[in-house]
Parts: C-alpha cells; structure tokens; sequence
C-alpha cells in the first residue's frame, strides 16, 4: 500500500493544526511532567524538614525502607478493604441500579435525575454531610436507632476503629454509585434490542438474558468502571480528612495508604520518604489498572 503524497495545503494545514495544539499540549505536559520528575527526585533524598541540613542522596534507600515498614503495609491492608467494598460492591451495585432503572415505570426519569445528587456533592461536602449524619452526640444515625428501639446508649461511629471504616465505605459508595450507575445505563441502552428478542426466542428468561447478553456486552463499560474506581479508592483523601480531621482515624484505621503519604509528607514534613510513598502509590495504580485489563480482555479473548 503507497502511501498518499499530501499536498501543500495539507502540509500547511498540519503544521497549522500542530502549532495551535502546541501550548495546551506543551502545558498539559509540563503541568504532570514536571511534578512527576520532581517526586521521582525527593524520592531519592533523605529530606526531612525537622531536621535542617541533614539532607542528603540515599538512593532507592526510601523505596527499600517502604518494602519493611509495619505502617505502609498495614496502610496497604485497609486500602485493600476499602477498595473491595467500594470497587467490586460499588460497580455490582450500579448493575444493579442500572437494571432496575432499565424496566419503565410511572417516575423513571424522576428516579434517573435524582440519581445525579450524590455524585454532584462536592467530596468535602459529602464528608461532613456523613460526619453529621454519625456523630456520636447528635447524629441522625443514632437518633433513628434509638427511635426503632435498636439501640439503649449512642454509639460513636467515628470513635470506634471497628466502626469507621464502615462510615467511610458507606459515604464513598453513596458519592460514587451514580457515576457509575449512569454509565452502566448509557451501556445497556446501547445494547440491540434484537439480541434481547433472539434469546427469548430460544427460551432464555430475564436473568438468563442478564447473564448471557447484558453482562457481556459490558464487559468493555465494565472494565472502565472498576479502573476508575480502583483509582478513586487507592486515592481516596478528602472524605478521610474530613471524618477524622485530619488524623487518619482512631488507632490509623481509615489511615490508607495515600493518606499515609499525605501524613508523612505534611505532618512528619519527612518529605523524601513521602515522595517514595507517592511514586509507590502510583506504580499500585498502573499495576491494579494493567490487571483488571489482563483480566477482562483475557476473558473476551477466551470467549471469541
């Protein structure tokens, strides 16, 4: 195949079309470029501002200290359970949503609307939306238990290291289900009527119908949600500074491990060591995102 001689007002057009997009690109690149270099840096310095003058190069000294701190590793464990309940309940709950809100009934486009308010609250808004909802004193939580009868004494919601984790996957899955369920929708409405018409047809019912053709025709809708997702729960910072101001939680127990990097580089002001955690952060991001790639295009490949 020859490939086409292009024409001088093509040729200009393209050099046009590249100096336009030049700035934006040139500063989008330098906007992550720059901080990314400059983290990958302070990752290899021993930089702690508590101690002026004792700066010095250290090499990968920080990414080894990371592979045998306690802190880090129990840090890691609670963003692993964290981001099961939010990632694969939060996207399995979204299905779900998706699939009711597919069936018509009298008020769907009301109930579609009203499923955009949790995700337009702003993350510090929604934070202390669910601090005042699980406050101890005079939260509502409280306030409705004690009403049924379930409970005889308040409980402390964001005192007990038993409890609030539970707050916070609450309010994460509450501030980030629509955005999934939203997606989901737009998938399934794209999915032809006539695959649906074929498999009732050959006798498959509703769940049937679910599994074999709604299912796999998201697989694609799919991976991009728990992608996403997975990076929203990795990263999670706002609503955990908001619930515990800012102390990651009693005894660390909403204490992930972004948060973790954030304590280390503005509390402990270590900030070489909390620059290692940051570039480790985002190598777990890279490595979560080629994994569930690996996973569902495997499978696409297994059923073709």
């Amino acid at each position: 195949m020859t490939r086409r001689t292009l024409t001088a007002g093509e040729r200009g057009d393209r050099r046009f079309a590249i100096l336009a997009a030049s700035p934006a690109v040139l500063t989008i690149g330098a906007l992550f470029l720059y901080p990314l270099l400059y983290a990958v840096m302070l990752s290899l310095y021993q930089m702690n501002d508590k101690l002026p003058g004792a700066t010095q190069f250290v090499g990968l000294w920080n990414y080894a200290q990371i592979a045998t701190d306690a802190n880090f590793r129990q840090a890691l464990v609670r963003t692993l359970v964290f981001s099961i309940f939010t990632v694969l309940g939060g996207v399995a709950l979204a299905v779900g949503i998706a699939r009711l809100l597919q069936h018509p009934f009298r008020g769907r486009n009301l109930a579609r609307v009203l499923l955009l308010v949790p995700w337009a609250v702003p993350p510090v808004v929604n934070g202390i939306m669910w601090k005042l909802i699980f406050d101890g004193t005079y939260g509502v939580a409280n306030s409705a238990l004690a009403g049924l009868g379930l409970i005889g004494r308040p409980i402390q919601w964001l005192a007990d290291p038993q409890l609030i984790m539970g707050v916070l996957i609450l309010s994460e899955v509450w501030k980030l289900t629509p955005f999934l369920a939203l997606m989901t929708i737009a998938s399934m409405q794209a999915i032809p009527s006539n695959i649906y018409r074929a498999a009732a047809i050959d006798g498959a019912g509703s769940w049937a119908q679910f599994w074999k053709v709604t299912l796999p025709n998201l697989r694609g809708t799919l991976m991009f949600l728990l992608i996403v997702q997975s990076m929203w729960s990795i990263k999670v910072f706002d609503t955990i500074y908001v619930l515990t101001g800012g102390s990651g939680g009693p005894a660390e127990a909403t204490t992930t491990v972004n948060f973790l990097a954030y304590l280390t580089t503005f509390s402990y002001l270590d900030r070489g060591y909390g620059a290692a955690m940051s570039i480790t952060i985002m190598g777990i991001v890279i490595a979560t995102t080629i994994f569930w790639i690996l996973l569902l295009g495997r499978r696409k490949e297994k059923s073709t």
